[in-house]
């Protein structure tokens, strides 16, 4: 069932920044990326996501506003100014400028990952989607299309959309810029998405370093990534929204001011969805010993 889409990100490309990070700890990112959803040509062809990553000067930015992704579209609009040598203004900006920056100025901004476009199919395959049939608890657990039936019950709730790599099976190789810095790695990734829950099953393997009965079929050893087809399960903790409380403003640039003092601009609004996983968040989000207490129940001290 193909989760429900507001028609205006339907019709037009829609940019989309997202940090990855470890233990809790929004300044401790091993991940930054710029997704760029473009719409499809007519009903029933998926939607593509081309995976960009962020040019150094505005990810250096973006770093030290990294525990507030509330303020994250501000700094970006600044960063171009700033590369157009423009005077930062206050006030709203023009419904223009503001189109220029997402149909322009964005894309000189980032670096596109070559052949890691996905593909968000409304005819998705489950047979490419084993981990939805896997029971991560369940060693005797059959990963397989016909175990559908006794796993669904562990699936999110509600209508779903899901993805795989325009590349295939087979992946891509990129140059790793953070994680093994100069090392290439090749990349499968598969994706499903629901409103609350976004999964990723994605494996980095060293094509460097064939050895057989290692990693994939290939024989490549694993770098990252669930050996056993458990995909990485993320869940919503925060929703954002824009402070006029218009739901309906997907195209209406932002009251960005021009200030150094992050604290100075409100930004977006921000509302707690999971009070279980808000310690996530930072330390603003937690005390010491809650902190201390998840960490150790992972192994971590």
């Amino acid at each position: 069932m193909a989760y429900d889409i507001s028609a205006s990100h339907r019709a037009n490309n829609q940019w989309v920044l997202a940090a990855f990070y470890f233990n809790g700890n929004p300044r401790q990112i091993f991940r930054f990326r710029a997704y760029r959803l473009m719409s499809p040509p007519s009903e029933g062809f998926p939607v593509r996501m081309e995976l960009n990553t962020l040019l150094p000067h505005l990810e250096k930015q973006l770093r030290l506003c990294s525990h507030r992704p509330d303020m994250w579209w501000r700094e970006v609009w600044n960063v171009w100014c700033k590369k157009k040598n423009e005077v930062l203004r206050t006030g709203k900006i023009d419904l223009e400028e503001w189109n220029q920056l997402q149909t322009v100025g964005l894309k000189t901004m980032v670096s596109p990952l070559g052949g890691c476009d996905v593909l968000w199919d409304p005819n998705w395959d489950p047979a490419k989607h084993s981990y939805l049939y896997v029971d991560e608890y369940d060693d005797d657990c059959p990963a397989n299309v016909e175990a559908f039936g006794s796993v669904q019950g562990a699936l999110p709730p509600g209508q779903s959309q899901h993805a795989t790599m325009e590349a295939g099976t087979k992946g891509a190789i990129v140059d790793s810029i953070s994680m093994i810095p100069g090392k290439r790695i090749l990349i499968k990734d598969e994706l499903s998405i629901w409103k609350d829950e976004f999964w990723i099953n994605d494996r980095g393997y060293d094509p460097d370093a064939v050895e057989e009965g290692q990693g994939d079929q290939e024989g490549m050893p694993f770098i990252y990534g669930n050996q056993r087809g458990i995909p990485y399960k993320l869940k919503r903790v925060t929703n954002f929204s824009r402070s006029s409380g218009d739901d309906n403003v997907e195209q209406e640039p932002p009251q960005l001011p021009a200030v150094s003092d992050l604290e100075a601009y409100p930004g977006l609004d921000r509302t707690i969805a999971n009070s279980d996983l808000e310690w996530t968040l930072g330390e603003e989000y937690r005390t010491p010993d809650l902190f201390q207490e998840k960490m150790q129940a992972v192994g971590i001290a």
